[in-house]
């Protein structure tokens, strides 16, 4: 079977939305054919719109922006719907992984209704997918195996969406939390907060400052 694997992060290199694509192809890789396409770098082609619908399935991936799905994400999938309405003569069925920077994996309730809306409109299957929250947590244990960090419930849930995508049934929508104390998460945004803050030459009150 052909999965299309689209990464919607706007990051150049390693991204959250990279990790969980990776690991969930990890799962599926010995038995089927994957193509790998980056969203967040470049505007597809003709072309590759013509590739991806060619497969069975796609998964994409992407951060939550705004409650919503990042615009380049946005402008691929319009662009997509155009090409399967044009050339797509059979169903294809869609899963997504997003994940969001609050804790709570309930964030990402709007932007999955965006995404079924989409598949409705377009003539793909929705196939559900997961919604994980605390996102930015996933680069401190990229080296780490999901199921020995506190992700492990996204390992288990990864595996259960690899049994629906072989048989190309959907898959329960999915929000998931991290096993780590909220407090403790919440000390270690602020801190990495104020670290970029303070790289882009800003202060801790610049970050306060209602607009």
């Amino acid at each position: 079977m052909k999965i299309s694997m689209i990464n919607g992060s706007q990051k150049r290199g390693v991204s959250n939305s990279g990790i969980i694509l990776g690991r969930l192809s990890d799962l599926l890789k010995e038995k089927h054919d994957l193509k790998f396409y980056d969203s967040g770098l470049k505007q597809f082609s003709n072309v590759i719109f013509e590739e991806i619908i060619s497969g069975d399935v796609i998964v994409l991936s992407f951060p939550l922006f705004v409650y919503s799905i990042p615009s380049n994400t946005l402008k691929m999938l319009i662009e997509l719907e155009n090409i399967i309405k044009q050339k797509q003569d059979k169903k294809l069925i869609l899963f997504a992984l997003i994940n969001c920077g609050f804790y709570e994996g309930i964030q990402n309730v709007t932007a999955f209704e965006i995404v079924m809306n989409w598949c409705e409109r377009s003539g793909v299957i929705f196939g559900g997918g997961i919604g994980q929250g605390a996102g930015e947590m996933l680069g401190f244990f990229k080296n780490t195996p999901l199921n020995k960090s506190p992700f492990a419930n996204l390992e288990r849930a990864l595996e259960t969406m690899t049994e629906k995508i072989e048989i190309k049934k959907p898959f329960e929508i999915t929000y998931l939390n991290p096993y780590f104390p909220r407090f403790l998460w919440k000390i270690m945004a602020v801190r990495n907060w104020n670290t970029l803050a303070s790289k882009n030459g800003l202060k801790k009150k610049d970050i306060r400052r209602k607009l």
